[in-house]
């Protein structure tokens, strides 16, 4: 057993990526310290250039509220230093990482952010643990390889990681669901590993090269949405597809109840956030829900005799995923509120990771699967 471990280990750390470009994944944010160790770290210290070594197993602690006044301008972070190990691998917490660290001043200055800088196959690898199921048939693992790949490496080429920071931050992505969840050096294994290193490079295009954002979620439940059907946005290449693969595996449904007075409030926030294009009147006298189906993604309904359409993903943005684990939902009033029946788990817009799961197990390879939730793209290879 302990050799195993130890073949194991030697293989991971041996796993690298021609050309595979750096990625920069934030995984800690807002701390108040940043506490890394590793064995014979260097830290570099940008805003003064100090460099220091440190021999054998070391920690080394950052106390981000003494750097408040290095934020220059507001609003904007700073670099404060860089730390990496000769052994290629840094620990932060209680997890291990491979690459470099960089740690940054957060952009309000009260606290520091940490930014892991590694190999994209490496981070890959890591990732499909987390966004995935690595026990899952490799075709599966493959297919999601490359969904992730294309997400970052549209978020390093647009230099958008935010709003707020645009081109000013100091990573291209964070880990956690608002982009996608990272792994470290122990969540890569061997079917990890192989997905990325049998799809290394590759990323989905339009048929012009232009490389767009490509999203994944949970379960379907029947039919995927397009972006502008969920956020607004538009992306070019996106088509709602069809996917009875899904229904197989894992809870056929969910179901909720909202009450009138909720409901209320929702409206209240609908006519705040001019979700809809008329005012309702705060004075609800009458609220008549025009008969729902499950494959429909408005809701029409009636409020003091006004017919209004509002989008179902607005219900999931007020509401919250708890209430509504999906977008693929149909609603039936009652004399005390909403009844909400739903099937899917997740935004619904892209690849079903349990539809991919169920054509893996068909057989599909993991450019079929691609082709079936991305008909518009095509397979490119990047490095």
């Amino acid at each position: 057993m302990i050799k195993l471990l130890h073949l194991t280990l030697l293989s991971l750390v041996c796993f690298k990526a021609v050309a595979s470009p750096i990625v920069s994944v934030r995984i800690g944010k807002s701390l108040k310290n940043v506490l890394v160790s590793g064995i014979d770290l260097q830290r570099h210290l940008l805003f003064n250039g100090d460099i220091k070594s440190y021999t054998g197993k070391q920690t080394v602690k950052f106390n981000c509220q003494s750097y408040q006044n290095l934020n220059s301008e507001k609003n904007k972070p700073r670099l404060l230093a860089t730390l990496e190990s000769k052994t290629g691998l840094i620990n932060f917490g209680s997890e291990k990482f491979r690459g470099q660290f960089k740690v940054l001043t957060n952009p309000k200055g009260d606290s520091c952010d940490l930014v892991n800088d590694v190999p994209m196959e490496s981070y890959i690898a890591s990732l499909l643990n987390k966004e995935m199921n690595s026990n899952w048939p490799i075709e599966a693992l493959k297919a999601q390889a490359v969904a992730a790949r294309t997400y970052a490496i549209h978020k390093m080429q647009s230099q958008q990681v935010s709003k707020e920071l645009g081109n000013n931050a100091f990573y291209d992505l964070e880990s956690s669901e608002k982009h996608q969840v990272g792994g470290n050096f122990f969540d890569s294994t061997e079917s990890t590993i192989s997905a990325s290193k049998e799809t290394a490079g590759e990323v989905l295009a339009l048929e012009n090269g232009e490389i767009n954002p490509i999203f994944f979620h949970a379960k379907c439940g029947g039919k995927t949405l397009r972006p502008d059907q969920v956020w607004k946005n538009k992306e070019k290449g996106y088509q709602a597809v069809n996917c009875p693969f899904c229904h197989s595996i894992g809870s056929k449904g969910w179901s909720e109840f909202i009450s009138f007075e909720r409901v209320r409030e929702f409206l209240d926030w609908a006519n705040r956030n001019k979700i809809v294009s008329e005012k309702i009147d705060r004075s609800i006298t009458s609220f008549i829900l025009v008969p729902d189906h499950l494959d429909r993604f408005t809701v029409n309904l009636y409020v003091n005799e006004k017919p209004f359409i509002i989008e179902k993903a607005q219900f999931r943005n007020y509401f919250g995923n708890v209430s509504f684990p999906s977008n693929n939902f149909y609603l039936k009033s009652n004399r005390m509120g909403l009844e909400i029946s739903g099937e899917g788990l997740g935004h619904n817009v892209g690849m079903c990771q349990t539809g991919a799961l169920a054509l893996a197990k068909m057989g599909w390879s993991y450019k079929k699967i691609l082709s079936h939730y991305f008909p518009s793209h095509v397979l490119k290879k990047l490095y």
